[in-house]
């Protein structure tokens, strides 16, 4: 019998929560142009030039903050592990959502009624990760290194679950889902699935909508809270803005104000670099998930949404299986809209038609 979302949510609702355990997981990343000295530089044409070739500038190690949830043992649990990596301005918390958990929680539909183990993290800059310069460190590429090298944390060690695994599905939504695709183009043999939300390939819109968001120095619009963080850390000046780039079509006004509260930061690093980084993965030969709002403002503009979104298959051409969904009324912020459960249900039948 196919379960419906309203049968799903009241299956979530009579499980207990998630088992989950937070843990620091150390990323060191080497500086690709060595002989360079950018510590100490200011923004500048050879600052531009090394992000926009996709470098990392300066060589460090990050905490990276991360949360491991497990499904229960009534649950029959799956051999694969669920990457989850979240969208700018938002850290790990996005997949758990606290206001209605039963329709928006990724993580407790996963783990509590799927049987799929997830690990959330904070890229650096966020949450509770290391918070590095916001210009030089804090952008792209820095995100995919991390990216990579928690998946090698994963399948080589046992400090993720208390085992190895064999099988990784990296989940990304935005600039999260920009590190997945470019992940499977420097490291193709890291993801054996990747699930994409939240993008496409078209940039005609990107910028006026990043504008539309009305950011500004996070330090300047909260002192009280933010004043510690350095400039190049920036978030939404006000709830209009932030409405704007991740909302619209049919969604819950509750939810709205549960994002403003919750949001975190967005530097002018990951800025700088993200459409750097929507590339070809001509190497990568796993299967590939593709969801997005038919009225995502920064991704698929109007009436070209109709076909932006199928790019995925030339982006991706070596890939296994192809699943595109566009879902109706629906923004960018494509998990905290009324088809969120439509959406995990549509990425859990990718997963397992594929065998995950």
């Amino acid at each position: 019998m196919r379960r419906t979302p309203l049968m799903l949510a009241s299956a979530i609702r009579s499980l207990q929560q998630p088992t989950c355990h937070d843990l620091s997981l150390s990323v060191p990343v080497t500086s690709t142009v060595p002989h360079h000295d950018f510590e100490t530089s200011a923004y500048s044409a050879e600052v531009l030039y090394a992000l926009a070739t996709r470098q990392v500038l300066v060589t460090n190690t990050y905490n990276i903050s991360a949360r491991y949830c497990e499904p229960a043992s009534s649950v029959a649990a799956s051999d694969t592990i669920q990457l989850l990596i979240h969208g700018a301005t938002f850290n790990k918390n996005m997949w758990d959502v606290a206001y209605k958990p039963e329709s928006y929680s990724w993580v407790r539909r996963m783990t509590q009624v799927e049987g799929y183990p997830t690990l959330s993290i904070d890229l650096p800059g966020n949450g509770n990760s290391s918070f590095p310069d916001g210009l030089l460190e804090s952008q792209t590429q820095v995100y995919v290194e991390t990216a990579h090298s928690v998946i090698r944390q994963l399948k080589e060690t046992s400090v993720v679950g208390n085992r190895q695994w064999d099988k990784v599905a990296l989940v990304g939504f935005s600039i999260g889902a920009i590190v997945a695709n470019s992940l499977a183009l420097q490291h193709p043999d890291d993801s054996d699935a990747v699930v994409l939300h939240g993008i496409s390939w078209d940039a005609t819109w990107i910028y006026p909508a990043f504008l539309a968001g009305l950011q500004g120095p996070a330090q300047q619009i909260d002192p009280e809270k933010w004043g510690h963080l350095e400039p190049y850390y920036q978030t939404q000046a006000n709830r209009e803005g932030r409405r704007a780039a991740c909302f619209a079509g049919s969604y819950e006004e509750g939810i709205v104000e549960y994002d403003w509260l919750t949001r975190d930061f967005d530097s002018l690093g990951a800025a700088i670099t993200f459409t750097y980084h929507l590339v070809d993965a001509p190497e990568y030969r796993g299967p590939v998930f593709l969801g997005i709002g038919d009225q995502d403002s920064t991704f698929c503009g109007g009436q070209y949404c109709k076909h932006q979104p199928w790019d995925l298959y030339r982006k991706f051409p070596e890939a296994t299986g192809y699943d595109v969904k566009v879902y109706p009324e629906t923004g960018h912020l494509i998990l905290y809209h009324d088809t969120a459960e439509q959406l995990m249900t549509d990425t859990v039948k990718f997963l397992r038609k594929h065998g995950f």
